[in-house]
Formats: structure tokens, sequence, C-alpha cells
């Protein structure tokens, strides 16, 4: 998907980085309890100079690779103007646990992948936001800031 980007930034935290990252903010139980079943992040941010555009064949492979693998695609939001920030979220599911959570945020310029995978309760995945690259969420709504504008 960042094929054509003028800039990207991408980067991968196992299971030890994210444990010793959790040191510097001790007075959060709640991050180092979820970081705990968590194995790890990747998140991956593209810019682009003349918007972000899609391939539909690569689109189209993406999906059929994560459906293919178990995923399920649970959630998009598409703005209405065709200007604001398009999201898509996926999950692999475990039993009743979370196992994979994958979320897709679009803005005019800019694409960010994050992926985390790992043991998650549903509810464990806002307790990751603001972290780790990771969209801050605010009472349950993502905040992704698109400096593109």
């Amino acid at each position: 998907m960042g094929r054509n980007a003028t800039s990207r930034t991408e980067f991968t935290l196992d299971h030890s980085m994210l444990a010793l990252a959790t040191k510097t903010d001790r007075d959060n139980a709640e991050l180092r309890r979820v970081i705990a079943g968590v194995n790890s992040i990747s998140v991956h941010s593209f810019r682009f100079a003349q918007g972000v555009s899609f391939d539909p064949a690569a689109w189209a492979a993406l999906v059929r690779e994560y459906r293919e693998a178990g995923w399920q695609h649970v959630a998009s939001k598409r703005p209405t103007d065709g200007n604001g920030i398009s999201s898509d979220c996926w999950v692999r599911m475990e039993g009743g646990t979370v196992r994979d959570f994958a979320v897709m945020f679009t803005g005019v310029r800019q694409l960010n992948f994050v992926s985390v995978s790992g043991s998650i309760a549903p509810l464990d995945l806002l307790h990751l936001s603001g972290h780790f690259g990771i969209p801050r969420m605010d009472s349950g709504v993502a905040l992704p800031e698109d400096r593109a504008k």
C-alpha cells in the first residue's frame, strides 16, 4: 500500500521491547497488564505528496489475504465529503479472545497501518491507544492526526 509513498516510517516492537517501554510509565498498571499478553506491535506510516491512492487490485489482494488467514473485517468508516479520515478494522479471533488486531487510517496524504499480535481482550485495546504509535482513542473514537492538510 505504501509503494508510491514519498516518506515512510515502519517499525515493529516485540514483547521484550514493549515490556521495557512500559517501565517508563510506572504509574500505568493497566498498560503493563495489557502488554503482558501482547507479542508484538507493528506500525507502518506512509505519506504521499500527491495524495493517497489505492490500486484496486492491490486492495482486493490485501483483503483476500486477510480473509484467507482467518481475519474478519469488522468496521469501516468513510467520510461523506471525501476529505476526512477513513478507517478499517480487522480482527482475528481465537475462542473469545482477540488474537490479532489491525487498523488502517487513511487521510488525504497519509496512510497509517497498525497491527497488534497477542492475546488481547477487546476492551484492552483502549489501554494501548496513545502508546507505541497507536492513535489515541477518546471515548472509543480514534483521533488520528493528519498533519498533511
